[in-house]
């Protein structure tokens, strides 16, 4: 009685053994996808900073705002008058818990090997950085903003510092941090996803 012995020859990139259909071998994920996508996730991270604070002390600071107004010889009414508000809330909190929405969706596409991931990082991520450096001028010229809108009857620079000493110091310096470390981060995700090693992982 003759017997037939089934050989599985495997196609280049795939691994067979014989008796099994060939499977194709997984692509392993440079470590520059996977490093973006971790700052991917530390970016969303850090963009929440300033809601969790607001929500956290924003009635405090508003308080300390308001009394230093007051101490000034203003109605605290004044800043209600100019739409200003120090905490945060409301339509405040779109745009930052937004964007980290955003971040985390696309650094788990970025994990997960979707091309589609890849391409629209590169179209959001600039967007972001542009983000990010509005924010870092408006935070470096805020004191000059806020004294434009109060008239020169008063002491922005003071209502500022009463404010932020509402928050507490290890508070301030990591959002300080905040705004040095997300446009860097940003343009560190553009350039690891532009490496030859990204290009060729999403490209399989």
């Amino acid at each position: 009685m003759e017997t037939t012995t089934t050989h599985t020859v495997a196609r280049p990139g795939t691994v067979a053994r014989p008796g099994t259909a060939a499977r194709p071998r997984t692509a392993a994920r440079p470590r520059s996808v996977t490093f973006a996508g971790v700052l991917q996730l530390l970016f969303a991270l850090a963009f929440l900073i300033a809601p969790v604070a607001g929500l956290a002390y924003g009635a405090d600071v508003q308080a300390a705002a308001e009394a230093e107004l007051a101490r000034q010889g203003l109605p605290p009414s004044v800043l209600a008058d100019k739409g200003l508000r120090f905490d945060e809330g409301g339509y405040a909190l779109v745009l930052p818990v937004g964007t980290a929405v955003i971040a985390v969706i696309l650094a788990r596409l970025n994990l997960a090997g979707r091309r589609a991931g890849r391409i629209l990082t590169l179209i959001v991520q600039p967007v972001f950085l542009a983000l990010d450096l509005f924010i870092l001028t408006s935070q470096l010229s805020r004191a000059e903003y806020l004294q434009s809108l109060l008239g020169g009857g008063v002491d922005a620079q003071a209502v500022l510092e009463a404010s932020d000493r509402a928050y507490p110091a290890w508070l301030l310096a990591v959002t300080d941090g905040r705004l040095l470390l997300t446009p860097l981060v940003s343009l560190a995700v553009l350039v690891l996803l532009l490496l030859p090693s990204a290009r060729a992982y999403f490209r399989r």
